[in-house]
């Protein structure tokens, strides 16, 4: 994380540009979000990423449905049958 001296200097920099320099600046940092979205490094960010490209289809708040309960757990040699793992063979 940068010092707030250095932030605030970067903010009074691009505070000084011409307005369509800002908006080149904010096109850019909206540029680098985007980017970083698509770069998930945890479970959460790719269960995210996949939810926002219509991969998968999260469940509603509140929703009851277990699939212990639904189905049987499945056996996965080595490992607990609550525990299923699902693995990218891509």
């Amino acid at each position: 994380m940068p010092s707030p001296s250095y932030t605030q200097g970067l903010l009074d920099e691009i505070r000084a540009l011409p307005d369509d320099k800002i908006a080149e600046v904010a096109d850019f940092v909206e540029f680098l979000r985007n980017k970083q979205r698509r770069t998930a490094s945890t479970p959460e960010e790719r269960l995210r990423i996949a939810a926002d490209a219509g991969l998968i289809i999260l469940p509603e708040p509140g929703h009851q449905r277990s699939s212990v309960t639904d189905f049987p757990p499945v056996s996965v040699p080595g490992r607990p049958l609550s525990e299923i793992v699902l693995e990218d063979r891509r």
